[in-house]
């Protein structure tokens, strides 16, 4: 499978704003503005060095469905690759099963199970040009 970068890592947080607020400080560099979707069931705010946080807002949406019973912390990471059907069909071909697939705007993206890859739990995306949240909006 080609990869072009790891593209953002998703990390679980019961605090959004206090995660916003310590990542900040740490980081240096402000997250872009916080934003809710109801088809996912939660609160995200992303930082641009590619490190999201997560936060459920409702308790059988896919995220919390995703989450499950962790605790807070990193929750998968996501790779950039220039064709996403044919990454979907390596990762099943090797018995990495798909859970959830979406696409916003034209970003597209796909998140696997962990069970076969030694517990890290991997989400595929696929994106014209360099910037994820300009795909995500057009």
């Amino acid at each position: 499978m080609k990869v072009e970068k790891i593209d953002h890592i998703h990390a679980y947080a019961k605090d959004l704003e206090g995660a916003v607020r310590l990542f900040t400080d740490l980081l240096g560099k402000e997250f872009l503005p916080l934003w809710e979707s109801v088809d996912f069931g939660a609160r995200a705010a992303f930082h641009p060095l590619g490190f999201e946080f997560l936060q459920p807002t409702e308790p059988n949406g896919p995220v919390a469905q995703t989450i499950g019973p962790r605790e807070e912390g990193i929750l998968f990471v996501c790779f950039k690759v220039p064709d996403i059907e044919e990454a979907i069909a390596e990762m099943e071909w090797r018995g990495i099963k798909m859970i959830h697939k979406y696409q916003v705007g034209q970003l597209k993206e796909a998140l696997f199970e962990s069970t076969n890859t030694f517990g890290v739990q991997i989400e595929l995306c696929e994106y014209p040009g360099d910037d994820i949240t300009a795909a995500s909006l057009g």
